[in-house]
């Protein structure tokens, strides 16, 4: 059994990540990594499986966009996104070889493919270079999914995997370089500069946009480690989840911060969050970075609450919460009706209704959830993909989930003249 406890769920949801996933132990050595626009010297073998059976040679795919795709097991975005690049591998087979590379063994990587029903109803099978040293040394990364570009014995960008699209693949292949945004796990933020001496700074506020090869961060507060002084910043965030941050350090909430709950009242709201869900493009357009040294230490809440002034001041927006009526996925006491569906009660347990929001609203599926019922009482829920079964195992506990109209707290994010 698996229980859920909220505030652990909270502090995880709020410290938000592009990619999370496990790596190996292995120590990393930056010494031989390669930069774009460096030679890619190929390794004379590598340890192949899958894909079309024939042993994939690297030092002869100069005349082709080639992508290497880091991946493991453990990565959801890796497996999910690999349909697509098969899809995108049919296509452009005469001009593309994508491979994907894993550090993982063989024989961990063969009972994945074979127990996996969602790549085997998508009719995965790019060839995949397993146990790998040499590429992860060449390429070092801290998360996945990691992208290399190589064309014509050149490394032409390091990327997420969002980038990976029919257009540029083309876009490189007619013109043989193309312009992508950096992922280097390994790089630092550093906004505040031109002081001669920076020991000397007594503060000083910067705020710029997209920082190309540093990696996300999150807002957070520390002291800095060249200055002495206390350090507030972040790195490459959207207007929408940067805000959201602050106001989690400003006052502590029991609930996921969907979008559902933002309430724009600006001019082009794409320019907040990535509506479009066009990723890494996006963040280069729209993305922010900010840093703030201060000589005076406060507490997390004081020092969020000058940050969002500083924001609220350069950028010509204010933010507030207030409470107001949208659609929800309202839970609400009902007669206990006995369970007798076929799927078993025993998936996770949760530690209340308050518990079974939070988890509901980080499925997604439904509307964001609020919470009529307030039940201490724990729920054990077995697997549902729609709402009439949910319904069918929370009947058990007393409690109904019904779509509706409820008082909900938003996040406004306004522009102001």
């Amino acid at each position: 059994m698996k229980y859920i406890r909220i505030i652990a769920l909270l502090s995880v949801i709020l410290m938000s990540a592009l990619y999370v996933t496990a790596q190996s132990d292995r120590k990393i050595d930056l010494s031989k990594a390669l930069k774009v626009g460096d030679t890619f010297v190929a390794p004379s073998a590598v340890q192949q499986m899958r894909g079309n059976e024939k042993v994939i040679d690297l030092q002869k795919l100069a005349d082709k966009v080639v992508i290497l795709d880091f991946f493991d097991t453990f990565c959801g975005t890796c497996i999910q996104t690999m349909p697509k690049l098969q899809q995108l591998q049919d296509k452009l087979k005469d001009r593309v070889q994508i491979i994907t590379v894993s550090w993982q063994d063989k024989a961990t990587l063969e009972e994945f493919f074979e127990k996996n029903k969602f790549l085997k109803e998508n009719k995965v099978n790019l060839p995949v270079i397993y146990s790998d040293v040499y590429l992860k040394e060449r390429f070092p990364h801290q998360s996945v999914p990691h992208v290399v570009f190589l064309y014509q014995g050149k490394v032409q960008a390091i990327a997420s995997n969002k980038v990976i699209t029919a257009e540029h693949i083309m876009e490189l292949y007619a013109n043989g370089t193309i312009d992508l945004p950096l992922k280097d796990d390994f790089g630092k933020g550093n906004l505040i500069r031109g002081a001669q001496n920076e020991m000397q700074i007594k503060g000083a506020v910067s705020l710029l946009g997209y920082q190309n090869g540093v990696p996300f961060e999150s807002f957070r507060i520390k002291q800095d480690s060249i200055t002495g002084l206390q350090k507030s910043s972040f790195y490459n965030s959207s207007i929408y989840s940067t805000v959201m941050a602050i106001w989690a350090k400003i006052e502590k909430s029991d609930y996921i911060p969907r979008s559902e709950r933002l309430c724009l009242k600006v001019g082009d709201p794409n320019r907040y969050r990535d509506i479009v869900n066009v990723g890494a493009m996006w963040y280069v357009q729209h993305a922010i970075s900010y840093e703030r040294l201060d000589a005076i230490s406060r507490n997390d809440s004081a020092q969020a609450r000058i940050v969002l002034h500083d924001l609220h001041s350069l950028m010509g927006i204010r933010t507030y919460k207030k409470i107001k009526n949208i659609e929800c996925l309202i839970l609400r006491p009902c007669p206990v009706k006995s369970y007798t569906g076929k799927l078993p009660l025993n998936g996770l347990t949760f530690q209340g209704s308050s518990v079974l929001a939070v988890m509901l609203d980080m499925g997604a599926k439904f509307p964001p959830v609020l919470d009529m019922v307030k039940s201490k009482e724990t729920i054990k829920l077995g697997e549902y993909s729609k709402l009439d079964e949910l319904n069918e195992q929370l009947a058990n506990y007393g409690i109904v989930a019904e779509i509706g109209m409820g008082e909900q707290e938003v996040l406004v994010i306004e522009e102001v003249e």
